[in-house]
């Protein structure tokens, strides 16, 4: 058998440790760690924890180690955009400001007078929002100087905590790609692009092409392991196990807190009507592009959770989810993307304001996750017509994994919504993303076995439409 793989995967809510052991035919995983973890607000800013998250990483990898002797690899993934800022001692610069941080909101006006939309999408292929990097790294500087003045490096959060495990520098190119701050196809990074907001472009290396080999790990009782660059973006990871056949045309739907919608292709797409859709492009881990929609995803049903937890009313998801089939549809949806869901709190409230505004009914918990459910299933719907018309390729089916795919209202209301068949599977797509990458990277199996390997790796559901096609 080849030697174990461990995939560590952050999500901006929680974190795992995931072993995958090859048997000849199948990766079969084991979750040996998990944890919560979200952003507080300090000093005025919301902020990641990167030291508790890398006291987790430690101590999952050695309780992976621990229960698989064997393993031999580790690679790292998270969320996109985000980064650790370093002075010449490699030492954080600030705490680490999470996306959803308000202070891009204050300096936006600034930074369009020096880079307007139209702008950075010509100059990178990424379409503008204010949670890019771009526009975090402006922030900084506008309301930070002395502190930017510090800076040497800045490292993108997956190869931060790769360089907490070995002391290596890079800037994987999955990751690279959700910052508008690359060329179209992320091949390099774009020098105009930092010289118009006037960031240092020596913060920044070359762009690092993933799997491959980094180095040993340095953290005392993991030093067997050897990291590796497997994927450093979870939807670029999440994409790698997509259970399809190849001659099928397949959107692919990553739904976590976020939700990523797109197809693969081998160029990125830069019509105006790109443009005006939205569309972004990404890289793959492995090579090639994820044009795709950003769509807020479950994390306005995950905000509700916590409200109703802390009140002490219904915040199972489970439960949740069974009210909500149980409850007829209010008869009103509202744009998940909407500017005014995308701060953290009173979340159910302002749900419940929307919907009244349009004329629908009060609503319980489980009135309020079944209009959250319906808006998302109508918003991927409009996002799967939109790449047919960009590629001018029609999907045959939609291919949901994360956690979202455990979700069966959520998969059958998209397949309403759409009208092709939803294939929903595997849940922890990243992981398995990663630990495949790994696993061909030393030589379990080979590129033309991947296929074969991820079926029988992953158990999926179908979920049929009320109709056919769409329109």
């Amino acid at each position: 058998m080849a030697p174990t793989a461990l995939a560590v995967d952050l999500g901006s809510s929680s974190g795992r440790v995931v072993a995958g052991s090859f048997d000849g035919e199948a990766v079969r995983q084991t979750e040996v760690y998990r944890f919560a973890h979200e952003a507080q607000r300090v000093d005025g800013h919301l902020c990641w924890d990167v030291d508790g998250i890398l006291g987790h990483i430690a101590t999952g990898l050695r309780a992976g180690v621990e229960r698989f002797p064997d393993a031999a690899t580790v690679s790292i993934d998270t969320w996109g955009v985000d980064f650790a800022a370093l002075d010449a001692a490699g030492e954080r610069v600030t705490l680490v400001r999470a996306y959803r941080d308000e202070r891009t909101e204050r300096t936006l006006p600034a930074f369009r007078e020096r880079l307007d939309d139209a702008a950075v999408w010509a100059a990178t292929g990424t379409a503008p929002a204010l949670i890019n990097t771009a526009n975090q790294l402006f922030a900084f500087c506008t309301e930070e100087p002395d502190a930017a003045a510090r800076v040497e490096r800045v490292l993108l959060l997956p190869d931060y905590f790769v360089r907490e495990l070995t002391g290596e520098l890079g800037w994987s190119r999955s990751i690279a790609s959700t910052t508008a701050l690359t060329r179209p196809g992320a091949g390099t990074f774009s020098d105009e692009v930092f010289a118009a907001l006037g960031l240092p472009r020596s913060w920044f290396g070359g762009v690092t092409p993933e799997h491959t080999v980094v180095g040993p790990c340095l953290l005392p009782g993991l030093e067997r392991l050897t990291v590796v660059r497997g994927g450093a973006h979870d939807s670029a990871c999440a994409v790698q196990a997509l259970p399809r056949a190849v001659s099928s045309t397949t959107a692919f739907l990553s739904c976590g807190s976020w939700s990523v919608l797109g197809v693969l292709h081998d160029a990125p797409l830069l019509s105006d009507a790109a443009r005006a859709l939205g569309l972004t492009n990404e890289a793959c881990a492995g090579g090639g592009l994820r044009p795709l929609f950003n769509i807020t995803g479950l994390w306005m049903l995950q905000e509700c959770q916590r409200e109703w937890r802390r009140a002490g009313a219904c915040h199972d998801i489970a439960e949740l989810v069974t009210r909500a089939s149980a409850t007829p549809s209010a008869g009103v949806l509202i744009d998940p993307d909407d500017a005014g869901f995308a701060r953290p709190g009173g979340m159910a409230e302002r749900i419940g304001a929307a919907v009244a505004a349009g004329g629908g009914p009060p609503l319980d918990e489980g009135g309020t996750v079944r209009v959250v459910l319906e808006s998302l299933a109508a918003g991927y719907a409009r996002g799967v017509r939109d790449l047919a018309d960009l590629t001018g390729r029609p999907p045959d089916q939609v291919n949901v994994v994360g956690g979202g795919s455990r979700n069966g209202l959520l998969c059958q209301l998209t397949a309403d919504a759409v009208g092709v068949p939803v294939v929903a599977g595997p849940a922890e797509a990243s992981a398995l993303g990663s630990l495949l990458a790994q696993l061909e990277l030393t030589g379990a199996f080979g590129p033309d076995e991947r296929a074969g390997v991820i079926t029988a790796s992953t158990a999926t559901r179908t979920f049929d439409p009320a109709a056919r096609g769409i329109e």
